[in-house]
This record gives C-alpha cells, structure tokens and sequence, in this order.
C-alpha cells in the first residue's frame, strides 16, 4: 500500500542535519598523524584549495537530525478525496515533529569512504497539536538515503545542490486513546493500522533538499545546517519493504556520468481498485537556485505509452528519454499542477490521476511517461521527458546497508557473520519471479573520501580482498529472494592494501607492510545486481540508480579484553576524541585518562545503550562488539565494577569455512568508471569537491 496510494497525509517544513565534518576525510582517523587544525572550520572546498586542511565547514557537528516546524498540509481520504482546509479535516496544521523527552536522532554516515549511503538512527516522530504527546508516535526504523540526485544548480547559494529522500516506517505506534482531535483521515489510517495486525506500520516518506552549509553569506547562513523537507505518511503494509515503493519505477534511458539531475528517478504506483495512478516528483521537479520549483518548464502532463517496449535477440527496443514524440504515440492521463503556488510544499509532489478508459487498457504492460508539451502557434511539440523503466524492470534491495563482524562477536566469536538481504523484482509493478539475481563485487576502489589536500598518510583502498564475502540467492518466489552474504575476518586488510591513487591497467592492489599506527577498521564492500532478464543488455544503461547497491561495512576481528588498560584502550578513546570535537571541546576530553575516568559513568551509559537509541556511541555505529565491551569493561574498572563476564582463553585464529559461493568482480573497465562516479559523486555531496 505505502505512503503513494492513500490515505495519506502531506507536510513540509525545516530539517536540521547538525553533522560533525572531522570524519569526512579518512586520513583524519590517523591518531599519529591528527593536528588540532582538522577541528577547525573550512569553507566548503573553493580552487585553488585553502593552504590548510581543516575540518570542514560543520566540524563542531553534534549529528543531530531534527524536523522542525513541520505541519500537515494536505490529506488524501481513502476514497481519494484531496482535502488542503483544516475545516475538511482536522489533521491539516498538525505538527509532524520529534519525539517528546528524548534526544533528537542521528545522521550518520556507514564510513568516511562511503557517505552515500547515511542513515538516520534512534529519531522519534509524532503527530501532534504541540499541547500534548500527539494523536500517534512511533519509532523511524533506521533507513539510508535513497535516489540521490541534482537538484539546485551548483552555484545556489546554500552550497548543497543535492536532494534524497528517506524512506522508512515508523513502528512500535503508540496512539492516543482519547484524542482531542477528530479527523478522518488519521481515522482511517489507525483503522488500517488495527485490521493489518501487529506487523502493519505507518509509511514516512521525506525529501530533502536545500540543505545549508554555507556560513560565509550572511544571507545564506541563516540557513545553515538546515534545508526544506516535504514528506508524506501513509500505510505500511507487513510484506511490503521498507525503504522503497514496489511500484513503476521511473529511470533514465542512458546513464548520467555523475549524479543524475532533471528528471531521472522517481516512482508511481497504480491503484487498480480505484482505477488511478499517484507519481511520485517531490525528489526530483527540478528546483531553482534558491530552492523554489521552476514554472519554466512547460506543460508536463502524465501519460502511457502506446508504443510497447520489445526484446528481440535479447535486446530491447523502445522509446528513449529525449525523444520526439507524436500524439499517436502516448494517451495522457492528466497534467501535472507543478506550476501552482505552494504546489510541492501542499502535496509534497505526489500527483493521484484517474485513468482514462484509453490509459486503463495500456497501463499493464506499457510504459508510464512524463511528457512536456511546448507550443509554438500553430504547431505542437511533444518530449519523452521521464520515463518508465524499459519493459517496466524494476529490482531494489531493502535492508541495503549492512555491518558484519566475523571474528568479534560477544560473547561467543564464530569465524564467518552472514546477513540476508531482502531483494525484490516487479515487471509493470506486480512481483516478478525472476529468472535470478546477477551480484557482483566492485572491487579495489581508490582515493576515496580524502579532501583536496596533500597529506603524507596512506589512504586506503575499498573492496580487497575479494574472497572475503561470498554469497548465496535462492530462486525468487512471490517476487522476492533473500541475498545471503557471509564475510570473514578481512583481519587489518584496509591497511595493508594501500597504493598509489589510481591502479592502471591490469594491475592489482599490492600488499605493503603493516601501518605502524592502523587507523581503519574493517573493509567496504559494494555488490552490484541486477536481474538475469537484463544481464545481457547493451542498453538502456541508467535502469539502476548508481547507489542501488548492498554496501557492506565487513569489521575486522577483534579479540574481547575484559580487564584493559588505558595503553589499551587509549587509541580508541582518543580518535573518537579527535573526530567529535563536540565530544571533547564541550563534554569530556576522550584522549585525557583522568577525564575519561572522572566521566566513566555517563561514558558507560552512553556505550552500552541499545543501537538504535541517539545517544548511543559511537557515533558512527562503526564498533565492532567485542571492541565494544572492551572499553565498558575499562569504564566499569575504573568505576571498581566488575567485569560482566570472564575473560574467554585465548585461541588461535579460526580459520573461516565460506558456505556461499565467490562474488564474481566487475571488468576492470566498467568497475573503474563506477569508482570515478562514486569517488566525484561523494565529493559534491561532502563538499569536498572543487569549484
């Protein structure tokens, strides 16, 4: 059902993303090599680059994530009804705000070499009047940013050119028993709630955009930290996933060489019960350079092609993005109202159309297209602007992020940790039972997440060893199958396999002595997928976002020390010291033994939360949890605690059996220009980018 069918409710408002910029640059993870002059504030990157690496423009960041003054500006009633007036329903001016009594969430990124996939952790929404604990509050399960695209021009003031949008549920609802305010569509959406049982959750959408980090202009910096939110609430329901609509998906015919901008990617789902289609633009009409929809671009109207997309000697024919049409070629559905004033902030983008008898006969294996229609008296020309995926493919992984700890557990290591991906296919939006599911790994990537400054640490590469993950995929059923990764110990290998900025040719990573002072923990894996119905295709390049990925943080193995030192865990204590500066500047100075032991008690409630609680630290949720109970068992020491368990008999190393089979790896063409894209695209949206 998601928040793209009804009943829904719309809001925009402010977002706050207070992050912390020391830790955008991996070469800042070096205790030995960190100087007091990475705490310090930076523009954002300008050429030439500044004399001095610094820390950024946010490095006194806290990682707060807040919606602020956010309030219900539409309401969608189930019989499709759009309602905007408060006298229609009482929902319209309710807040849609952070939980009450507790920590704002965390923005949080997976590692300083991969930002492009941050998540928002341990925030709490709810619905409310602002004079009481709301008429329903529920938990945001834990999501990554999805469809990152361009979406300001590069030069508009705020610095951030970028949108996204989170996907995600709110669970473990609480609603008000009594409350003071009667409306019809929170009616509806409780009752649906109630009938889907405990497994069925609230639907939260938002898309960000105009985020500010420019603190020079003095206009500009009013905005800064902070960027406009549109979203929508709708219904989740228990089978469905949640950081995607499985729905049409809508992507360009040919891929962008950076990150896609205009129309590219974006959904829609069509409602056979009430004969209507609701598309999805609010993360991608494309928006001026301060942040207002542009009026400039035409008559855009939604539409089904009647020319049928084919495949023919396993190469597929259709319509491409760009292209002339003529009015044979396409039945409309119904303009888009995007010139309306207040359009994307009311409805957050989301159009719902009537089918057309005419549309109703196409739309089950035709493409969905957005057209701009330009009139120049007497003639008419009509333009493919945006498309539906050819032969309407879609496939998307959920839980698309993942943190493995082979070797590290507690309080029982095993050799090998294994996660199950959910993955999803649809043909013309109903679930697809695939032939298979292609996975590949990217490989050794280079020189990622380091600033324009020359700095003599070694900065290491992603995605090497190969044989560390493998992989079981099981056949699709109901248009689902489970990726099951397994990883093993990659045991330091980010910080052995370092090198020269780029490998050319057919050269390999070479392995090099140890670092003196290892600074990394763990290994980033990309694995790239596909569906078998698709593999062999020439063209269309762009079906997939270039983030649609399972991106893996595989922590090495760490063995648990139950009764440390401060030699021993001073390390870890004093790079988390050097990477939040609003940790040590303003709290405690995590590098200062005497410090962290006049503090151990908060420290201690602070590590040991559950993961998903804001305050929990680290920060980055990047600790292996053995590494973990290492610094509470000194934190409980030095308070005169004991320690929670006894100390496990060292052993030797076990040797990981690998129960999947070896990811194949890209070609070496493709998965360099895949390394370049990502390596510019985390660039333009950390900022480290030149002008």
């Amino acid at each position: 059902m998601s928040y793209l069918v009804g009943p829904r409710i719309t809001f925009s408002g402010l977002f706050q993303a207070d992050v912390s910029t020391v830790n955008n640059d991996v070469r800042h993870y070096s205790n030995k090599d960190f100087q007091s002059s990475f705490q310090e504030q930076q523009p954002t990157y300008e050429s030439p680059p500044p004399p001095t690496d610094g820390g950024w423009w946010n490095p006194d960041g806290s990682g707060a994530f807040r919606l602020i003054n956010c309030q219900v500006k539409g309401a969608l009633w189930a019989d499709g009804t759009w309602v905007t007036d408060s006298a229609q329903d009482s929902a319209i001016g309710l807040l849609v705000g952070n939980a009450l009594g507790r920590s704002a969430g965390k923005m949080v990124d997976l590692d300083p070499q991969m930002q492009m996939v941050s998540a928002i952790w341990g925030m709490g929404v709810r619905l409310t009047d602002g004079t009481g604990p709301g008429y329903v509050a529920g938990d945001f399960w834990p999501a990554s940013f999805r469809d990152l695209v361009s979406r300001q021009p590069k030069t508009a003031p705020n610095q951030q050119s970028l949108g996204a949008v989170y996907t995600s549920i709110l669970q473990n609802l609480v609603w008000d028993p009594a409350p003071r305010v009667v409306s019809k569509v929170l009616d509806q959406l409780r009752n649906l709630v109630d009938r889907y049982g405990p497994e069925a959750a609230l639907s939260i959408r938002i898309s960000l955009y105009k985020y500010g980090r420019n603190y020079i202009n003095n206009s500009a910096a009013q905005g800064y930290t902070f960027g406009n939110v549109v979203g929508a609430i709708g219904v989740s329901l228990p089978d469905e996933p949640k950081t995607f609509v499985l729905g049409r998906r809508f992507a360009p015919t040919a891929t962008p060489p950076g990150l896609p901008g205009g129309f590219s990617y974006f959904d829609a789902m069509v409602d056979t019960v009430s004969s209507s289609v609701s598309v999805d633009l609010g993360n991608t009409i494309p928006l001026d350079a301060d942040a207002n929809v542009r009026t400039d671009l035409g008559q855009l109207s939604l539409a089904v092609l009647t020319v049928a997309d084919t495949v023919s000697n396993g190469q597929p024919t259709f319509l491409p993005t760009g292209a002339t049409l003529t009015p044979s070629q396409f039945v409309t559905i119904g303009d888009i109202p995007y010139q309306e004033p207040g359009w994307l902030e009311t409805t957050a983008g989301i159009v719902r159309l009537t089918l057309p008898p005419a549309a109703q006969a196409l739309i089950k294996d035709h493409p969905l297209a957005l057209v701009r229609t330009a009139t120049r008296k007497p003639l008419q020309t009509h333009t493919l602007e945006a498309r539906e995926t050819v032969m309407g493919y879609l496939v998307r992984a959920d839980e698309f992020v993942q943190r493995l700890d082979p070797q590290s557990q507690f309080p029982e290591p095993q050799p090998t940790d294994s996660v199950d991906v959910s993955v999803y296919a649809a043909q013309w939006g109903v679930p697809l039972d695939s032939t298979g599911l292609n996975v590949q790994q990217q490989g050794a990537a280079t020189d990622s997440g380091t600033g324009n400054q020359a700095m003599d640490i070694p900065v290491p590469i992603m995605g090497w060893p190969l044989d560390v993950v493998s992989q079981k995929t099981p056949a699709f059923s109901q248009g689902r199958t489970a990726l099951s990764v397994t990883a093993t110990d990659p045991d330091g290998a980010r910080l052995v396999y370092y090198t020269p900025p780029e490998l050319t040719g057919d050269e390999q990573p070479r392995k090099q002595p140890a670092l003196a002072a290892p600074y990394m923990n763990g290994q980033i894996y990309t694995l790239l997928y596909s569906l078998q119905e698709t593999a062999d295709w020439k063209s269309p390049t762009g079906q997939q976002h270039m983030l649609d990925a399972v991106y893996l943080h595989v922590r090495d193995g760490y063995a648990v020390n139950l009764d440390p030192s401060w030699e021993d865990v001073a390390p870890l204590f004093t790079q988390y010291g050097n990477l939040y500066p609003v940790m040590s500047k303003r709290l405690v100075d995590l590098s200062n033994k005497d410090a962290v032991t006049a503090n151990a008690a908060i420290i201690e409630m602070a590590f040991a939360l559950d993961l998903n609680d804001p305050n929990y630290m680290p920060v980055t949720r990047d600790m292996p949890p053995a590494m973990q109970q290492t610094l509470l068992a000194y934190l409980r020491k030095v308070q005169g605690k004991a320690a929670v368990a006894a100390a496990p008999a060292v052993s030797k190393r076990r040797v990981a059996a690998r129960p999947g089979a070896p990811i194949p790896v890209l070609d070496k063409a493709t998965a360099s220009a895949a390394s370049h894209r990502m390596k510019k695209s985390q660039a333009v949206k950390s900022g480290s980018e030149k002008a």
